[in-house]
């Protein structure tokens, strides 16, 4: 018998959807319900135990290394290649123990420590130890090897290749995760003249009255006192007046010694500071510092020493040059003459007037004749060849 009853909506729906009353019927089957419902308690308990909170992995709300970075004392740097550098906490501040305990840029070394502690942990990148020594995060193939030391804490966190700027591959020690984090390769320096505090040698700019000199060569130019009145500066021994450019300078100069690092006890720099090229000596808020200054080697810079400090300071060519180079002359704006100004080799005496230029028919008859004349003529000859 044939089916004459007309599809409706519902059965058309069913069909489009692939059901027939067979999987209707195992939808609603005990066991599927029982499924059914322990995903939605498991739900139910996730957000209850959650608290609300985000569900991805707890892992990535953690602090990423475990240690308490206010109480850091000692951070270690090493690096691939076999260098070290060790910052020790000493009171409220930081110093170089490799530079005899030399202070430290405390802005610099709290901004590391910001960073670390800023530091969570993402998802990792890899866990395979492939990818550890591809990375450059392997216990013997990294970048650097940083230790952080306090509180009897002690973390390890190895760093690696760079995927971009202010950012590098890294791994905690101990595990097998390796991250990318924002941390700068620069900021783990291994180098101690990147640490070192440059303000060392500053003075009070308004409160110096007094800079003296003296060379070891013991020349009169090289020897000179200068002093600050209450009219200005002037030049001991003399009426002259000092150049205010050349003075303005050499005051800048004392008053912000720059240096571009300090000489370790055991470095290789060759200078002799017991025969110094200049000493300098200046007197400021009622008190005196002296400066030794010898050249090092032939490379153009200077090593600095201050008097009942035990540290050497290296100042490059251009830093010292004006601490160095600066004389009796140049303070009263004499200039030097030139070389070969007096010479008997040259145009003339200083003074004497220049020799009239040859006119143009003197030049036109200086003017060589045709490279094809053979032997060249009395009138094509030079005229102090003539008879």
């Amino acid at each position: 018998m044939t089916d004459t009853t007309t599809p409706t909506a519902e059965t058309g729906t069913r069909r489009e959807l692939g059901l027939d009353g067979d999987w209707r019927a195992a939808l609603r089957a005990p066991l599927v319900l029982a499924l059914a419902a322990a995903l939605v308690v498991q739900l139910a308990l996730a957000l209850m135990l959650g608290g609300g909170h985000s569900m991805a992995p707890a892992a990535q709300d953690e602090p990423l290394l475990d240690l308490d970075l206010d109480k850091v004392a000692e951070l270690d740097i090493a690096s691939g290649d076999g260098a070290s550098l060790v910052l020790r906490r000493s009171g409220d501040a930081w110093v170089l123990p490799g530079l005899g305990d030399f202070p430290a840029s405390d802005t610099r070394v709290q901004s590391l420590l910001d960073d670390l502690d800023g530091l969570k942990r993402p998802l990792p990148e890899a866990t395979s130890a492939d990818a550890q020594r591809r990375f450059k995060v392997a216990d013997d193939n990294f970048e650097r090897r940083l230790t952080l030391r306090g509180g009897g804490k002690q973390a390890t966190l190895f760093v690696g290749d760079s995927p971009g700027f202010r950012r590098t591959f890294a791994r905690v020690d101990g595990e097998d995760a390796v991250y990318d984090l924002r941390l700068g390769l620069f900021d783990l320096s291994d180098k101690a003249d990147d640490w070192i505090d440059r303000g060392q040698l500053q003075i009070d700019r308004g409160k110096i009255t007094g800079i003296a000199a003296a060379d070891a060569d013991g020349g009169p130019a090289g020897k000179w006192a200068l002093t600050r009145g209450e009219e200005g500066w002037s030049l001991a021994g003399s009426d002259g007046k000092v150049d205010g450019a050349a003075t303005d300078a050499l005051v800048d100069a004392v008053a912000t010694v720059s240096y571009s690092g300090v000489l370790a006890p055991d470095s290789d720099a060759k200078y002799d500071l017991d025969a110094p090229k200049r000493v300098l000596t200046v007197d400021y808020d009622g008190k005196q510092r002296r400066y030794l200054l010898a050249p090092i080697g032939d490379s153009g810079d200077y090593a600095l020493k201050r008097d009942g400090s035990p540290y050497v300071y290296r100042i490059g060519a251009f830093d010292a040059e004006t601490l160095v180079g600066t004389d009796q002359d140049k303070l009263l704006g004499k200039k030097k003459p030139e070389a070969g100004a007096g010479d008997e080799g040259a145009a003339g005496a200083v003074g004497e007037a220049p020799a009239p230029a040859a006119s143009a028919e003197a030049a036109k008859e200086m003017e060589p004749g045709p490279a094809a004349d053979a032997t060249p003529t009395q009138e094509a000859r030079p005229p102090q060849q003539r008879p």
